[in-house]
């Protein structure tokens, strides 16, 4: 709609908090359809029953990415007028993004699991394999648990539901939850794992000069 007046940007922000707005970051939310929010009811009804002592056993697993130089949103700051620039007020960034790297992770009850990097970037379901009979074994081992008692959630990927996949998992007596909802990655705690990792990252002063620094 427009009605023949021109403001400025700023004078659209002035009057914006006079009339008590303030600006916000958007939160990010999965995009769910019908169907997906059909089968996230139906995955939440399945396990309602499900006691404490159920969900101790489950091992959380996830892929993700973690930007070498700072991550891919805005960032904001608070500062008074007159303030002087402070580091912390500044985005450093380089030529041509500075690059990412790609890692996989677990987590149980008591803690954290290993966590290893997917080099090329991509992953197979060969080399998904390689990494639960080494990243994922090693968690097992580290915590005492057992393949026959613990839960393995990984989410509908298709490498994850391969037909070579599930042979691999059935042949080690790996007990797996094989309905888990599609875009849920709210269902999974070790998204706030990855949310801390990426901040403690952030803090850091210095910068990795690589990916292998």
């Amino acid at each position: 709609m427009e009605l023949g007046y021109y403001i400025s940007y700023k004078t659209a922000i002035n009057v914006l908090k006079s009339m008590n707005f303030f600006a916000a970051i958007k939160v990010k939310k999965p995009l769910l359809t019908a169907k997906h929010m059909k089968r996230r009811l139906a995955w939440a009804k399945k396990h309602q029953n499900w006691a404490t002592d159920d969900w101790r056993r489950v091992v959380f697993s996830d892929e993700t990415k973690v930007n070498i130089w700072g991550s891919d949103g805005c960032k904001y700051y608070w500062s008074r007028p007159g303030d002087p620039l402070k580091p912390h007020h500044i985005d450093v960034t380089v030529k041509h993004g500075g690059g990412s790297l790609m890692m996989w992770g677990c987590m149980t009850y008591e803690g954290p699991g290993y966590a290893c990097q997917i080099y090329d970037g991509t992953m197979n379901s060969d080399l998904y394999q390689h990494i639960l009979d080494t990243t994922l074994r090693e968690t097992m081992e580290y915590y005492n648990m057992d393949w026959s008692t613990a839960y393995f959630q990984h989410d509908g990927d298709p490498k994850h539901r391969s037909k070579s996949t599930v042979q691999w998992l059935k042949a080690k007596g790996v007990n797996y939850i094989d309905d888990w909802p599609a875009q849920s990655p709210d269902l999974n705690p070790i998204e706030h794992l990855w949310h801390h990792l990426k901040l403690k990252l952030s803090l850091y002063d210095k910068k990795a000069k690589g990916k292998f620094a």
